[in-house]
């Protein structure tokens, strides 16, 4: 019986490890044909009035901006469970912030030019984000109230920590690469400006006093597609809950699908080019992997070396 339980688990995480790394060699593969075809592939699949696209674009980073709420909704089972009233205030805090932020990104996402362009209509936004964002919430309340993993705020705040890094980074990123946007270079007869993924920086400047929004110089690194990586993060979801042992990899296969989704129609709003979705979505996977090493392989080695030494 032993024997049997130990292969089942070998293969299951030779599975997770396949799945991973397959995922990985398709991202950095389309990275590498990105840095030969990225213009002559946004020419070909370009289509600003394509009703799927705009709707994935208003929905299709619900997996950094939901997954905050999901996470707000884990604190507030822990912030139940502690004794201590300063712990009390502080998950208390931590999930109420997690779930404003995430409603109000999803809202602005909604709304914003990059999907619907209703950015004065906050109240059909609104409700949208908050179906959303609180479905996930009340999903992350009760995974975590029915966990009897004793580390679930460890999981927590890994994939807090995750999504505020992927997010960060790429806004970041945005500011200093500066690319010009595709539909900004077609629409305006500009194609002379394209700009190669390795030209850093771009004189934007000029075109922003002519009243050019600064938005169609963001292009690289993709913020719809590394939020939509987050779903990756599905593969987490077993930690919740025992009965999902075993299907990490299947989870993981659903979260790379739906950032490539998205990743893919971006490309056909001319939002962004091949190497701005694939160098976003490897950003979220060295983000996970950074933060998984450090939370799990790293403390499981450091748990085991005290237990070792006492």
């Amino acid at each position: 019986m032993l024997k049997y339980l130990l292969r089942r688990l070998l293969i299951e995480k030779m599975k997770n490890k396949i799945a991973f790394w397959s995922i990985c060699s398709i991202v950095l593969i389309v990275f590498i044909l990105g840095l030969f075809y990225d213009l002559s592939f946004a020419k070909i699949i370009y289509d600003k009035n394509n009703g799927f696209a705009k709707f994935m674009a208003a929905i299709g980073e619900t997996p950094a901006y939901g997954g905050l709420a999901f996470i707000g909704g884990g604190f507030v089972v822990q912030a139940l469970r502690k004794t201590d009233i300063k712990w009390k205030i502080v998950l208390f805090l931590f999930a109420f912030a997690c779930l404003a932020t995430g409603i109000l990104l999803s809202t602005r996402a909604i709304k914003s030019h990059n999907s619907f362009d209703i950015e004065d209509k906050w109240y059909i936004a609104l409700p949208i984000a908050l179906l959303l964002d609180g479905g996930c919430f009340i999903g992350g309340f009760f995974l975590t109230k029915n966990s009897k993993n004793p580390e679930i705020l460890r999981v927590l705040i890994f994939m807090l920590l995750t999504i505020i890094t992927i997010l960060l980074t790429v806004t970041v990123l945005k500011r200093v690469w500066g690319r010009p946007r595709y539909r900004w270079l077609s629409n305006n007869n500009k194609l002379d400006y394209y700009q190669n993924w390795w030209n850093i920086g771009f004189n934007k400047e000029e075109f922003i006093k002519l009243g050019v929004d600064s938005d169609e110089f963001k292009s690289c690194p993709s913020g719809h597609t590394s939020s939509a990586a987050c779903a990756l993060l599905l593969a987490y979801l077993p930690q919740f809950n025992d009965k999902l042992k075993g299907k990490e990899y299947l989870f993981l296969l659903c979260g790379a699908l739906w950032a490539g989704i998205v990743g893919f129609t971006r490309h056909i709003l001319g939002a962004h080019f091949l190497t701005d979705t694939s160098f976003a979505y490897l950003i979220a996977i060295i983000s996970l992997m950074l933060y998984h090493y450090l939370f799990f392989v790293f403390h499981k080695k450091e748990k085991k070396s005290l237990i070792q030494n006492n």
